[in-house]
């Protein structure tokens, strides 16, 4: 038996050996330009995690050399903005989480790092308060509505299932940030609120080099925008369209959603 297995592994080793070659020199090409041993963290599996749930291949490289202050709305458990910091030293990180139990795991995870500032509220086009839907998975909390049968269908049993609605502060990034500030990178993964986050932060918007922005292709709540429509809201703020990451696909193999990146200027 075990000189039949044997072939076989090295069957599957051999086949699995140019993506990994592939996944190496993509994650090497990312980190050349705030790495000085770009191919030895290339080759490090929690550097290739961080770059994968970072987006860093997809965010321009002006960004990479030189960020100062980079806000993460929607930060859940804090796996985007960790494994940023991962990568990148960044003085000034502004942190936005709703939902109390994600905003717990997210504080354990960053921990009290310097410049890191947390926010246990939601961000809007009006101050005051809202409802959040928070589900069995924290990562389909959202303050619309979920589409409880389409997300059934899609994604894991039960995970987007209400288990509790509460109340939460609201507030508007344009109240928060100071005037004229610059922010090199505002990350937005609120679950179909963008376009309300967008509407407040229209000041802050005009002194933005970047944005990350989760984008749906099929609707997953009640009133939520697609991917278009966000399109037409940055470029009317003045953002190009810069990148767009490979899309989560459904069970038809269609595409439910992505994270574009868009840029002011020439980036």
């Amino acid at each position: 038996m075990f000189h039949k297995v044997v072939p076989e592994m090295r069957r599957i080793i051999g086949a699995l050996s140019p993506l990994i070659i592939t996944q190496i020199i993509q994650a090497k090409r990312a980190l050349t330009p705030v790495s000085s041993h770009p191919w030895l963290e290339a080759c490090s599996p929690r550097k290739l995690l961080a770059i994968n749930r970072s987006r860093f291949s997809i965010l321009p490289m002006s960004f990479k050399t030189s960020p100062a202050f980079v806000i993460d709305v929607g930060a859940n458990h804090g796996k985007w903005i960790g494994s940023l910091l991962e990568l990148l030293s960044i003085p000034e990180v502004w942190i936005f989480e709703p939902n109390p139990e994600a905003m717990k795991i997210c504080r354990q995870r960053i921990g009290s790092r310097s410049g890191v500032k947390y926010f246990d509220m939601a961000l809007g086009e009006a101050p005051g308060q809202i409802t959040l839907h928070v589900t069995a998975s924290s990562d389909f909390a959202s303050v619309l509505p979920p589409r409880t049968e389409f997300l059934e269908k899609q994604y894991a049993k039960n995970a987007a299932r209400v288990v509790l609605s509460k109340q939460v502060d609201v507030c508007t990034l344009d109240s928060l940030v100071p005037e004229l500030r610059s922010v090199d990178l505002l990350k937005i993964d609120v679950q179909g609120f963008e376009r309300a986050v967008l509407s407040g932060a229209r000041r802050v918007l005009a002194n933005t080099r970047s944005v990350l922005i989760e984008v749906n292709m099929q609707s997953h709540y009640v009133g939520d925008d697609n991917l278009p429509v966000l399109w037409s809201i940055l470029a009317d703020h003045g953002f190009s369209f810069w990148a767009l990451s490979a899309p989560y696909l459904g069970q038809a193999g269609e595409s439910l959603w992505a994270d574009a990146v868009f840029v002011r200027g020439d980036a």
